[in-house]
């Protein structure tokens, strides 16, 4: 991301939008055949979202804007 571009945070319905454009991607690249393939294949991407969630709310998180500033 260029320095001069300030980033945008998407609102709740943009982020749910993009969650199931990849969601459906990741189906998709898995070459699900049947509805059992695409069970399967949507409880390893919960299992990975519940890995990041978890490692999120165990990790210090520091963010560092543009002018250097540390927000905690």
């Amino acid at each position: 991301m260029p320095k001069n571009t300030p980033s945008q945070v998407l609102t709740q319905k943009e982020m749910q939008r993009l969650a199931l454009v990849h969601v459906q991607a990741y189906v998709g690249a898995c070459h699900c055949q049947s509805r059992s393939d695409v069970l399967l294949a949507l409880a390893h991407w919960q299992n990975v979202g519940d890995e990041i969630a978890d490692f999120i709310l165990t990790t210090r998180i520091v963010v560092v804007n543009e002018h250097g500033a540390h927000e905690f």
